[in-house]
C-alpha cells in the first residue's frame, strides 16, 4: 500500500499567508509617499521567523532585528566611505565588502550578539554588493531596514495565531513512563 502523504502543516500555511501579506504591503507602500522598498526582505524575515513554537520565533525575530540594525550600519558607513572617494571599481567594491565581514563578524562577538552575525552580513552585503551603486544611500538602508521589519512583524503575529482547537472532554490519555505511573502487565 502506498505510504500516506502527510498533511500540509499550520507552519507551512502561515509562511505562504505571511509572504503574501508581506506582497500586500509592498503594494500599500507603493501608493503611499513612505518609498516601496523590496518585498523580497520582508518575506525573508517573514520566513525565518516563522517556527514551530511561538518562544523560538520570538528568538528568531530578536536574532534578525539585531542583525538588520547593525548590518545596515555597516553597510551605510560603507557606501558612505565609498562615495566620498569618488566610488570604485566593482573588484574593489565587492573586496572590501568581504574584508568587511571581520569587523562586522567582531562586532557581533563583542557585543555577545553571536547568533545574529549570520543576519548583520546578509543585511551588509545586500548593501554594500547588490545596492552599492543605487542612488540613495540613506534611502536605501532605510527601506531595506523597514523591509525586514515589516516581515518580523508579520511573522511575529501569524505565529502567534492560533486556530482554536476543540478539545476532547470524553477521552483519558494514559502515559507509562517506565511502569511508573501503569504496569505492565495491565497490557
Amino acid at each position: 500500500t502506498p505510504e500516506k502523504l502527510p498533511p500540509i502543516g499550520a507552519r507551512i500555511i502561515k509562511s505562504s499567508l505571511g509572504a503574501l501579506i508581506c506582497v500586500g504591503i509592498y503594494f500599500i507602500r507603493e501608493l503611499l509617499p513612505i518609498g516601496s522598498g523590496i518585498p523580497f526582505y520582508s518575506i525573508l524575515a517573514v520566513l525565518w521567523c516563522i517556527q514551530p513554537y511561538t518562544n523560538s520565533t520570538l528568538a528568531m525575530a530578536k536574532q534578525r532585528t539585531i542583525g538588520t540594525f547593525l548590518g545596515a550600519a555597516f553597510g551605510l558607513v560603507f557606501l558612505l566611505v565609498f562615495r566620498a572617494f569618488g566610488g570604485g571599481s566593482k573588484m574593489l567594491i565587492y573586496s572590501t565588502a568581504c574584508l568587511m565581514l571581520i569587523p562586522i563578524l567582531y562586532t557581533t562577538v563583542l557585543l555577545e550578539k553571536r547568533n545574529a552575525s549570520y543576519f548583520s552580513c546578509v543585511v551588509f552585503l545586500t548593501i554594500s554588493i547588490n545596492h552599492g551603486l543605487d542612488g540613495n544611500p540613506y534611502l536605501f538602508v532605510f527601506n531595506r531596514v523597514l523591509d525586514t521589519l515589516i516581515g518580523i512583524g508579520v511573522g511575529v503575529l501569524l505565529n502567534s495565531a492560533h486556530r482554536p482547537v476543540k478539545q476532547k472532554e470524553n477521552v483519558l490519555y494514559v502515559s507509562g513512563i517506565d511502569s511508573v505511573l501503569v504496569s505492565s502487565r495491565v497490557f
